[in-house]
């Protein structure tokens, strides 16, 4: 399985989505309709009914229609649970936000290796964990966030936010060029 249903997904549910506009679970879900994700964006908050306007769900085992993708934005230790989840639902891929895996030791590394087994059984493509996000700019897919970001050609892959943050910086203000993923 390749990557195209995580880059080009035609529909993302945000799990940990929050109504309180510092969390990036709401974060999110405001800049998918702001930015006019071409998509369809499922709120996932057991206790919320609705959030901007969409409709809430208790996990992503209860949306109806078909998921291609996640943002899980909850802690670590919740994660396995959710794309046990997501395997049951099938989504094709996930996007973790959340730290505290192998750079915290034995116990961080075996939840990793737990992450890492539930997604391989279940065929989820995985973009992290403790990432920035990922954005697909053709179908103004922005999970990560940054604003303003021009549109054009360039795919940038980065092991660090921080050094993604400064060349799309960089290219925004000396060059014509702009980024597709």
């Amino acid at each position: 399985m390749g990557l195209e249903h995580v880059l080009d997904a035609a529909s993302v549910a945000v799990v940990g989505a929050s109504k309180k506009e510092t969390k990036r679970g709401y974060q999110a879900i405001k800049t998918l309709i702001e930015e006019r994700f071409e998509g369809q964006v499922y709120p996932v908050n057991p206790k919320e009914e609705s959030i901007l306007g969409l409709r809430c769900y208790a996990k992503v085992s209860d949306i109806e229609d078909p998921v291609e993708m996640v943002l899980i934005t909850t802690p670590a230790k919740t994660i396995p649970a959710i794309l046990e989840d997501c395997g049951k639902k099938g989504v094709a891929g996930a996007v973790i936000i959340a730290g505290g895996f192998g750079e915290l030791g034995k116990e961080g590394k075996e939840l990793e290796d737990r992450i890492v087994d539930i997604a391989r059984k279940n065929s989820i493509r995985i973009i992290g964990p403790n990432t920035s996000g990922m954005m697909n700019l053709r179908r103004n897919l922005n999970l990560v966030g940054l604003k303003d970001v021009p549109k054009g050609r360039i795919a940038l892959i980065c092991q660090s936010g921080n050094m993604a943050l400064a060349l799309i910086t960089e290219a925004s203000i000396k060059s014509q060029q702009g980024f597709s993923y």
